[in-house]
């Protein structure tokens, strides 16, 4: 009886001892990438009747984000442009009621909305967001995001414009 006691105590000890530690390991997703609290904030391109929520290749979209250590969060409307369209106004409230979006990526039709999005951010708004991604926007450069250093901006890619998303992705070290 007293080898049963002792083979149960170490049972509770080890059981103890792997849940500590993975209160204390940083949190990985399936992919075996850390989880962030950060969020990359991303834009939909513009709708079509395949998408009436805007075109995007969400897998690739959330894998960048999570591969660059940000937690992406699709923001579920399209990215018809203009500087009070929905996905203007929704992306300004986001930012605005939550510290943790630190990052935006625009696809098409949402990168030209990234840069409405810039100019009505304050400057400490601003100053919160690390980095901005535009993909498939012809006529957005850097300069459309003063007063941030990290900016990306990627043509279409050969494979075409449906394809940017899925080239950026696997244009990073898996």
């Amino acid at each position: 009886m007293p080898i049963n006691k002792l083979l149960g105590t170490l049972a509770m000890l080890v059981t103890a001892a792997i849940a500590w530690a993975a209160l204390l390991s940083p949190q990985r997703a399936a992919s075996g990438h850390p989880v962030s609290d950060q969020v990359m904030l991303i834009l939909r391109g513009i709708a079509n009747s395949e998408h009436p929520r805007g075109q995007l290749d969400d897998p690739s979209a959330l894998e960048y984000a999570q591969r660059l250590g940000f937690r992406g969060e699709v923001l579920d409307v399209a990215g018809n442009t203009g500087s009070d369209s929905p996905q203007v106004t929704l992306a300004l409230e986001r930012i605005r009621r939550d510290q943790t979006v630190t990052a935006i990526y625009g696809f098409s039709g949402g990168g030209y909305n990234a840069r409405q999005i810039w100019k009505k951010l304050a400057a400490a708004e601003r100053e919160r967001i690390r980095k901005v991604v535009v993909i498939g926007s012809p006529d957005v450069d850097k300069a459309d995001f003063p007063g941030t250093s990290d900016v990306l901006i990627k043509a279409d890619p050969p494979q075409g414009h449906l394809a940017g998303p899925k080239a950026l992705l696997e244009s990073l070290d898996p």
